[in-house]
Protein backbone atom coordinates (compact mmCIF):
# COMPACT_ATOMS: atom_id res chain seq x y z
CA UNK A 1 0.00 0.00 0.00
CA UNK A 2 1.49 3.49 -1.12
CA UNK A 3 2.55 6.06 1.88
CA UNK A 4 -0.56 8.80 2.19
CA UNK A 5 0.92 12.36 3.00
CA UNK A 6 -1.18 14.54 3.93
CA UNK A 7 -1.02 18.72 2.92
CA UNK A 8 -2.58 20.87 4.78
CA UNK A 9 -2.58 24.81 3.49
CA UNK A 10 -5.17 27.52 2.93
CA UNK A 11 -2.78 28.90 0.34
CA UNK A 12 -2.48 26.83 -2.92
CA UNK A 13 0.54 28.69 -3.92
CA UNK A 14 2.14 26.66 -0.78
CA UNK A 15 0.26 23.39 -1.47
CA UNK A 16 1.76 23.32 -4.98
CA UNK A 17 5.38 23.77 -3.59
CA UNK A 18 5.38 20.81 -0.85
CA UNK A 19 3.98 18.73 -3.57
CA UNK A 20 6.29 19.24 -6.22
CA UNK A 21 9.34 18.49 -3.11
CA UNK A 22 7.50 15.29 -2.74
CA UNK A 23 7.97 14.49 -6.55
CA UNK A 24 10.61 11.74 -5.59
CA UNK A 25 9.25 9.92 -3.17
CA UNK A 26 6.55 7.25 -4.30
CA UNK A 27 3.28 8.08 -2.38
CA UNK A 28 -0.33 9.62 -2.49
CA UNK A 29 -0.63 12.82 -2.13
CA UNK A 30 -3.78 14.10 -0.18
CA UNK A 31 -4.96 17.83 0.32
CA UNK A 32 -6.90 19.54 2.75
CA UNK A 33 -7.38 23.94 3.02
CA UNK A 34 -8.18 24.44 6.41
CA UNK A 35 -7.78 22.73 9.65
CA UNK A 36 -10.99 21.47 9.84
CA UNK A 37 -10.67 19.70 6.75
CA UNK A 38 -7.34 17.89 7.53
CA UNK A 39 -9.41 16.45 10.46
CA UNK A 40 -11.89 14.72 8.18
CA UNK A 41 -9.47 13.57 5.66
CA UNK A 42 -7.31 12.22 8.19
CA UNK A 43 -10.41 10.03 10.28
CA UNK A 44 -11.16 8.88 6.61
CA UNK A 45 -7.85 8.54 5.07
CA UNK A 46 -5.07 7.81 7.97
CA UNK A 47 -1.96 8.92 6.21
CA UNK A 48 1.58 8.24 7.12
CA UNK A 49 2.44 12.00 7.78
CA UNK A 50 1.12 15.13 7.86
CA UNK A 51 2.22 18.65 6.52
CA UNK A 52 0.55 21.58 8.74
CA UNK A 53 0.25 25.16 7.86
CA UNK A 54 0.30 27.24 11.23
CA UNK A 55 -1.97 30.19 9.88
CA UNK A 56 -5.01 28.99 8.66
CA UNK A 57 -8.30 30.52 9.23
CA UNK A 58 -10.17 28.02 11.47
CA UNK A 59 -7.71 26.10 13.36
CA UNK A 60 -3.92 27.54 14.07
CA UNK A 61 -1.38 24.40 13.16
CA UNK A 62 -0.58 23.99 16.77
CA UNK A 63 -4.43 23.49 18.00
CA UNK A 64 -5.30 21.23 14.67
CA UNK A 65 -1.89 19.04 16.04
CA UNK A 66 -3.36 18.91 19.79
CA UNK A 67 -6.76 17.38 18.24
CA UNK A 68 -5.14 15.41 16.00
CA UNK A 69 -2.29 13.79 18.85
CA UNK A 70 -5.11 13.37 21.21
CA UNK A 71 -6.86 11.45 19.34
CA UNK A 72 -5.15 7.33 20.10
CA UNK A 73 -5.87 6.35 16.88
CA UNK A 74 -3.55 8.93 15.41
CA UNK A 75 -1.24 10.23 17.27
CA UNK A 76 1.25 7.94 16.04
CA UNK A 77 0.75 9.87 12.80
CA UNK A 78 4.09 12.10 12.53
CA UNK A 79 3.12 16.33 11.85
CA UNK A 80 5.24 18.65 10.39
CA UNK A 81 4.04 22.21 11.35
CA UNK A 82 5.19 24.66 8.60
CA UNK A 83 5.34 28.75 9.15
CA UNK A 84 6.14 31.97 7.63
CA UNK A 85 6.45 33.31 11.45
CA UNK A 86 10.18 32.85 12.80
CA UNK A 87 9.38 34.12 16.21
CA UNK A 88 10.67 31.27 18.46
CA UNK A 89 7.30 31.37 20.95
CA UNK A 90 5.14 30.06 17.75
CA UNK A 91 7.94 27.03 17.51
CA UNK A 92 8.05 26.55 20.74
CA UNK A 93 4.21 26.11 21.06
CA UNK A 94 3.99 23.88 18.15
CA UNK A 95 6.16 21.05 19.69
CA UNK A 96 4.58 21.63 22.70
CA UNK A 97 1.20 21.01 20.81
CA UNK A 98 2.74 17.51 19.78
CA UNK A 99 4.63 18.32 16.44
CA UNK A 100 7.36 16.23 15.55
CA UNK A 101 8.96 18.55 13.37
CA UNK A 102 8.84 22.68 12.97
CA UNK A 103 9.75 24.36 9.73
CA UNK A 104 9.91 28.06 8.44
CA UNK A 105 8.52 29.19 5.33
CA UNK A 106 9.89 30.17 2.51
CA UNK A 107 10.78 26.56 2.69
CA UNK A 108 14.38 24.76 2.09
CA UNK A 109 13.84 22.26 0.04
CA UNK A 110 16.96 20.20 1.69
CA UNK A 111 15.62 20.53 5.26
CA UNK A 112 12.36 19.80 4.25
CA UNK A 113 12.80 16.25 2.39
CA UNK A 114 15.02 15.39 5.20
CA UNK A 115 12.19 15.76 7.73
CA UNK A 116 10.07 13.67 5.52
CA UNK A 117 12.36 11.13 4.87
CA UNK A 118 13.29 10.75 8.66
CA UNK A 119 9.30 10.78 9.97
CA UNK A 120 8.46 8.41 6.93
CA UNK A 121 11.43 6.20 8.00
CA UNK A 122 10.32 6.35 11.70
CA UNK A 123 6.40 5.68 10.71
CA UNK A 124 7.10 3.14 8.58
CA UNK A 125 8.74 0.73 11.73
CA UNK A 126 5.15 0.44 12.86
CA UNK A 127 4.03 -1.82 9.95
CA UNK A 128 6.73 -4.73 10.68
CA UNK A 129 5.25 -6.72 11.98
CA UNK A 130 6.55 -7.16 16.41
CA UNK A 131 6.58 -10.34 18.13
CA UNK A 132 7.17 -11.38 21.88
CA UNK A 133 10.27 -11.82 23.26
CA UNK A 134 11.07 -12.03 26.86
CA UNK A 135 14.93 -12.04 27.19
CA UNK A 136 17.97 -10.53 29.16
CA UNK A 137 19.24 -7.11 26.79
CA UNK A 138 22.81 -5.45 27.59
CA UNK A 139 23.33 -2.61 26.96
CA UNK A 140 26.82 -0.87 27.17
CA UNK A 141 26.62 3.17 27.65
CA UNK A 142 29.61 5.18 28.50
CA UNK A 143 31.67 1.70 29.03
CA UNK A 144 28.85 0.84 31.70
CA UNK A 145 26.79 -2.35 30.69
CA UNK A 146 23.39 -2.22 32.28
CA UNK A 147 20.83 -5.10 31.93
CA UNK A 148 17.10 -4.91 30.71
CA UNK A 149 14.32 -7.53 30.02
CA UNK A 150 12.62 -7.00 26.35
CA UNK A 151 9.28 -7.35 25.48
CA UNK A 152 8.94 -7.68 21.99
CA UNK A 153 11.09 -6.85 18.73
CA UNK A 154 10.86 -6.68 15.14
CA UNK A 155 13.74 -6.20 12.39
CA UNK A 156 14.01 -2.55 13.56
CA UNK A 157 13.94 -2.25 16.79
CA UNK A 158 13.44 -3.43 20.33
CA UNK A 159 11.58 -2.89 23.15
CA UNK A 160 13.08 -2.69 26.78
CA UNK A 161 10.86 -2.72 29.62
CA UNK A 162 12.15 -0.25 32.30
CA UNK A 163 11.21 2.45 35.06
CA UNK A 164 14.33 4.08 34.33
CA UNK A 165 14.89 4.49 30.53
CA UNK A 166 17.72 5.98 29.07
CA UNK A 167 17.67 9.82 26.86
CA UNK A 168 15.90 9.78 23.96
CA UNK A 169 17.86 9.78 20.71
CA UNK A 170 21.12 8.82 22.40
CA UNK A 171 23.38 5.61 20.39
CA UNK A 172 23.92 2.49 22.59
CA UNK A 173 25.36 -0.54 22.45
CA UNK A 174 22.85 -4.08 22.24
CA UNK A 175 23.66 -7.59 22.80
CA UNK A 176 20.80 -9.78 23.27
CA UNK A 177 19.99 -13.75 21.90
CA UNK A 178 17.28 -14.84 19.93
CA UNK A 179 16.22 -18.31 21.05
CA UNK A 180 14.59 -19.79 18.09
CA UNK A 181 16.74 -20.46 15.69
CA UNK A 182 19.01 -19.16 18.39
CA UNK A 183 21.79 -16.44 17.75
CA UNK A 184 23.65 -14.00 19.48
CA UNK A 185 23.09 -10.14 18.30
CA UNK A 186 25.17 -7.33 19.09
CA UNK A 187 23.46 -4.22 17.30
CA UNK A 188 24.12 -0.15 17.59
CA UNK A 189 20.70 1.24 18.30
CA UNK A 190 18.91 4.71 19.50
CA UNK A 191 16.33 5.48 21.83
CA UNK A 192 13.44 6.50 19.66
CA UNK A 193 10.56 6.66 22.38
CA UNK A 194 9.96 6.09 26.25
CA UNK A 195 6.87 4.75 27.57
CA UNK A 196 6.15 6.34 31.19
CA UNK A 197 4.48 4.73 34.34
CA UNK A 198 1.89 7.49 33.17
CA UNK A 199 1.32 6.32 30.23
CA UNK A 200 1.43 2.46 31.36
CA UNK A 201 -1.67 3.15 33.52
CA UNK A 202 -3.88 4.90 30.72
CA UNK A 203 -2.84 2.31 27.82
CA UNK A 204 -2.11 -0.76 29.58
CA UNK A 205 1.28 -0.51 28.21
CA UNK A 206 4.61 -1.59 30.00
CA UNK A 207 6.91 1.31 30.65
CA UNK A 208 9.95 1.03 28.95
CA UNK A 209 11.75 2.18 25.92
CA UNK A 210 11.95 1.99 22.40
CA UNK A 211 15.45 1.26 20.46
CA UNK A 212 15.69 1.28 16.99
CA UNK A 213 18.48 -0.82 15.44
CA UNK A 214 21.05 1.57 13.67
CA UNK A 215 23.58 -0.87 11.97
CA UNK A 216 21.73 -4.72 12.23
CA UNK A 217 24.18 -6.99 10.32
CA UNK A 218 22.33 -8.47 7.66
CA UNK A 219 22.24 -12.07 8.74
CA UNK A 220 21.11 -10.92 12.12
CA UNK A 221 18.16 -9.37 10.24
CA UNK A 222 17.43 -12.93 8.76
CA UNK A 223 17.47 -14.39 11.99
CA UNK A 224 15.17 -11.93 13.76
CA UNK A 225 12.85 -12.01 10.69
CA UNK A 226 12.46 -15.35 10.76
CA UNK A 227 11.67 -15.95 15.00
CA UNK A 228 8.80 -12.78 14.25
CA UNK A 229 7.27 -14.62 11.45
CA UNK A 230 7.07 -18.17 12.95
CA UNK A 231 5.97 -16.24 16.52
CA UNK A 232 4.05 -14.54 14.37
CA UNK A 233 2.37 -17.73 12.43
CA UNK A 234 1.92 -19.61 15.87
CA UNK A 235 0.31 -16.69 17.07
CA UNK A 236 -2.05 -16.31 14.61
CA UNK A 237 -2.97 -20.31 14.36
CA UNK A 238 -3.46 -20.09 18.75
CA UNK A 239 -6.13 -17.21 18.56
CA UNK A 240 -7.71 -18.34 15.18
CA UNK A 241 -8.65 -21.84 17.02
CA UNK A 242 -9.99 -19.65 19.95
CA UNK A 243 -11.47 -17.36 17.65
CA UNK A 244 -9.80 -14.06 19.09
CA UNK A 245 -8.85 -11.12 16.61
CA UNK A 246 -5.03 -10.67 16.50
CA UNK A 247 -3.74 -7.94 18.02
CA UNK A 248 -0.12 -6.95 18.36
CA UNK A 249 2.13 -4.85 21.35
Amino acid sequence: MKTKILIVDDVKFFLDVQEGMLDRIDCDILTARSGLDALKVIKKEKPQLVLLDYNMPDLTGDKACEIIKGDPRFRDIPIIILSSDHKDDIKSRCLSAGADHYLTKPIDRTEFTQAVGKLLKNRGSLYYPRALLRTEVYVRNMGEVKRYSSVDISVTGIFLETDDPLPIQKTYTVHFTIPIPKRDVRAEARVMKIVTAEDREKLGLFSGMALEFLNLDLEDRKYIDTYVQEAVSIRKRTLGQKDHKISYI
